[in-house]
């Protein structure tokens, strides 16, 4: 039976090709290394086995095998034209490009293109095995071409250069053709090249022997360079053999022989640790002088600008061997000596004191860094910014090369730096704690005294008068001829001791209160407790400094402003940098706001707590208080101070940590944000309880001048009376004819005197809520008040209305909230119902109700009927009002 004939392949997509799926039996060729950039013909045999076992069969064999196995078979054949093994040859020479190889993939006359490329290319250059390598064309399709015009040109001298046959016994053709060593360098690297793309058995050992011969042309070349850097010959023999060892491998023996024999790192010497500390002459302290630190910086930057000037000589053909040779130089110079240099100063600074390393830590890096922009610039102030721009590059390897070597010193160092701000922190809030503490006990010691000391002179009076009265008895039972002697001794001894106690009290008074306030001394003990409250009082601005926090401020401005230099490295120890200015941000909030502020908050609010107004005299009488309210002045300068804290910290913030970009103000995971908007929390409650205990202190005292400044019965008054109640000159408020009350004025006052203290002072938001609570505190007591009082329908009431329209206008223009205007003007509104007569009676039950409806939420009926209740002639109008608002009156049930 005929065999069948193959199931024809299928076409798959590769790219934009379509290359045609080989059957199960038999693959097409593909390259393991780079897939064929054209495809292959189809005319060409299916392979029974996969590419790579041909590749490998093959790789072992020397290059004239590899091509005489073409013959063998047509797999190999196929293997051996194939353009991948001729590429990867190719590319171990590093004479393809992959790049420009894929440029011709889309071109459609790809092939008449690259061979008018080719031709022009060869007829227009003299081709060479020096120059034969620069000639290849990365082409695909022609790898095996160009590896073959590579190869015959270069096998014939690479073989000779590598026969096995002693050095001594031949000159090889290389060395004959070419003569210089400029060219004999050329060739050596050429043939170095060549020899990494071939293979066979024989292939490792000739490239063990073209690297003996390489390395020995090579020592010769730096003998002569170094004798030409020893004769200081820069542009002769010393750039002529650095330009043979760049053209043999690049340059880079070249830069280290020129290094070995640099005679900064030779002849550098560095400064002492002991001249940058210095005992100063007032206190005694040791400080840090980073002076000859700098100056020996300065002396190795003239040095590096020399020896650059050097390598400008020496390496004139290369300018990226100049670089090469001029960065190496300086990364010597930093490690072998700065690096040395850096790590003893740090060290000993460590020894000696903590602030002092810190100080060097972050002032040597500093000078590093100026170091490393002042290289190889004759004045480091020029102006020259094409210059500058272009030695930039160099100084950011060089500010590389600096953190490498610095980056040892950084962990130990953040640690002790948070470390210490935290010690300072302890140590600023907890002398302020104690001598304020110590402050207030001398003044309640001072004042318990003076108050022991008038209880003892009154005691002492008494004790007089008792003595005298004992004496006198114990003369009555006497003798008669014994009365004179007695009498007299016990008399005058009992008289000499009390005006001996009486002078001793008087001085120590006299010497305790020159230096004190001018009030009067305590002679009971709740003077002497009242007194003691008092001077609590007026400690409350003194519980916080502001000094101290602008010291803790300015601390922290320090740390950070160290910190932040370490900042600029690359990589995590720039991020622990950064994290690091924020710990000390939180730091400096947590000890400022919860070790300190809040602490104090919480002492005011303990003494405002204790306060208790005054209510009598030592008379039993009642005392004058005064316009103002203490206690609230008080603790609203402390809300100021704090108000300034904040608005210190929020500046500190701003420029310290936000314009740096050290914290993200948008990040709510920061340690930084979560720390700052704990401490704006910790700060507005600690207001918001201290404010609302001064509400409490003021509304207790507005409550006093409407039981103390409201006569009695000064509502309760005819038309005929009620003009002399007028007390419109002085007020701030008065628009009215009759003017409000005595009471209302003093009440209006107070309240507008205090809660002017927090304008400008306090966030608007805060400030709402305190005029607020003010405004409806006052409401309240203003309603308590008119409840407590009879008001006479024709004249007591307008007065009333006077008040009312007085208090409206006040929290209108005064405390400016829209939100209390209703309550007012229910008030308002509901004055209006003592002036309907009597005999209207029914209207006034109309008016209450329109007045619930109109206020609702804000007045209740039970609470305008309280208010009617007021009046006067309550009893005459009862009936009618009650009937009016409940349908009946009361009389009118009758229970059967």
């Amino acid at each position: 039976m005929p065999a069948k004939s193959p199931t024809p392949p299928t076409a798959v997509n590769s790219g934009d090709l379509q290359v045609p799926r080989p059957p199960l039996a038999a693959r097409r060729l593909t390259s393991s290394s780079l897939p064929p950039i054209f495809a292959v013909s189809p005319d060409k045999e299916w392979l029974l086995l996969p590419p790579v076992i041909y590749q490998a069969i093959l790789s072992y064999l020397p290059l004239s095998q590899y091509v005489g196995c073409a013959e063998v078979s047509r797999a190999f054949r196929q293997i051996v034209y194939d353009d991948a093994g001729w590429i990867e040859r190719l590319r171990k020479m590093k004479v393809w490009d992959d790049a420009a190889a894929a440029s011709f993939q889309t071109d459609e006359k790809k092939w008449t293109r690259a061979r008018s490329i080719i031709m022009q290319d060869l007829s227009s250059k003299k081709v060479t095995p020096l120059n034969v390598l620069e000639t290849v064309h990365s082409i695909p399709g022609y790898a095996r071409h160009e590896f073959a015009r590579v190869y015959k040109l270069l096998a014939p001298l690479y073989f000779d250069l590598t026969r096995p046959t002693r050095a001594s016994q031949f000159e090889p053709r290389v060395f004959k053709i070419y003569r210089t060593p400029e060219l004999q360098a050329l060739a050596i690297r050429t043939l170095t090249q060549f020899s990494s793309a071939l293979t066979g058995d024989d292939a490792d050992e000739r490239r063990e022997r073209l690297y003996g011969i390489t390395e020995i042309f090579e020592n010769a070349a730096i003998r002569e360079l170094e004798a030409g850097l020893d004769a200081q010959e820069y542009e002769g023999r010393a750039c002529r053999y650095a330009m043979v060892l760049t053209m043999l491998n690049g340059g880079s023996t070249a830069v280290q022989a020129f290094i070995q024999r640099s005679k900064l790192l030779l002849s550098a010497v560095t400064p002492g640790t002991s001249t940058c500390f210095r005992a100063d002459e007032k206190s005694g302290q040791i400080k840090v002088d980073l002076e000859p630190v700098k100056s020996f910086l300065r002396h190795l930057s003239d040095g590096i600008l020399k020896e650059a000037y050097i390598i400008r000589k020496v390496f004139s053909t290369k300018d990226d061997v100049i670089e090469k040779a001029t960065l190496l130089i300086i990364e010597r110079v930093i490690e072998d000596i700065l690096g040395d240099y850096c790590a003893a100063l740090v060290d000993r600074s460590h020894e000696i004191d903590i602030d002092l390393y810190l100080q060097v830590v972050s002032g040597t890096y500093e000078a590093l860094l100026q170091f490393a922009y002042s290289l190889l610039l004759e004045d480091p102030d020029t102006d020259d910014k094409a210059l500058r721009s272009a030695l930039r590059p160099i100084h950011l390897s060089v500010h590389a090369i600096i953190d490498r070597i610095y980056e040892q010193h950084i962990d130990l160092y953040l640690q002790e730096e948070l470390d210490r701000f935290r010690a300072k922190c302890d140590g600023e809030i907890s002398r302020f704690d104690r001598k304020a503490a110590q402050q207030e006990q001398e003044q309640e010691t001072f004042l318990r005294n003076k108050y022991r000391e008038m209880a003892a002179m009154q005691d002492s009076s008494a004790a007089e008068k008792f003595d005298f009265l004992t004496s006198f008895k114990k003369v009555l039972l006497l003798p008669v001829v014994a009365i004179g002697n007695p009498v007299t001794q016990v008399s005058s001894s009992s008289s000499r001791a009390s005006s001996s106690m009486k002078d001793d009290a008087s001085d120590k008074l006299s010497a305790q209160t020159n230096g004190a306030s001018k009030e009067p001394l305590p002679s009971t003990e709740l003077a002497a407790n009242a007194a003691i409250l008092n001077s609590r009082l007026a400690s409350i601005r003194n519980l916080f400094s502001l000094e101290v926090a602008l010291d803790l401020i300015q601390a922290a401005r320090e740390s950070i402003e160290r910190t932040a230099l370490f900042a600029l490295f690359e990589g995590q120890t720039g991020e622990e940098a950064k994290e690091q200015c924020q710990l000390i941000f939180s730091a400096l909030l947590d000890f400022l706001g919860f070790h300190h502020i809040q602490n104090g908050f919480e002492r005011a609010l303990s003494h405002l707590t204790e306060y208790r107004p005054p209510t009598s005299g030592n008379d039993g009488t009642e005392e004058e208080r005064p316009q103002q309210v203490e206690p609230l002045v008080t603790f609203l300068e402390l809300v100021n101070v704090g108000d300034l804290i904040q608005q210190m910290v929020d500046v500190f913030y701003e420029k310290e940590l936000i314009s740096r970009k050290f914290v993200d103000r948008t990040d709510f995971l920061s340690p930084a944000v979560k720390e700052k908007r704990r401490f704006e929390q910790m700060l507005d409650e600690h207001v918001a309880l201290g404010l609302n205990r001064g509400i409490d202190v003021l509304i207790e005292q507005v409550n006093y001048f409407l039981e103390t400044y409201q006569k009695p019965n000064e509502f309760n008054v005819n038309n005929d009376t009620a003009t002399g109640n007028v007390m419109g000159k002085d007020a701030a408020f008065v628009d009215s004819r009759l003017g409000p009350t005595e009471a209302a004025v003093k009440v209006v006052n107070t309240v507008a005197s205090h809660t002017k203290l927090l304008n400008g002072n306090t966030d608007k938001t805060t400030l709402d809520v305190f005029l607020q609570e003010v405004g409806l505190r006052l409401y309240s007591s203003i309603g308590k008040h008119i409840k407590r009082q009879t008001i006479a329908v024709d004249g007591g009431a307008v007065l009333l209305i006077s008040d009312l329209n007085y208090y409206y206008r006040f929290v209108e223009t005064g405390l400016r909230q829209r939100p209390l205007l209703p309550y007012f003007a229910a008030l308002r509104e509901i004055s209006q119902l003592y002036l309907i007569d009597a005999k209207s009676a029914r209207e006034i039950g109309i008016v209450m109700s329109e007045i619930v409806q109109k206020f609702g939420g804000i007045v209740t009926a039970e609470d305008v009927l309280e208010y009617v209740q007021c009046r006067a002639d309550w009893i005459l109008v009862k009936r009618a009002v009650e009937k009016a608002v409940y349908g009946l009156g009361l009389t009118d049930c009758i229970v059967m």
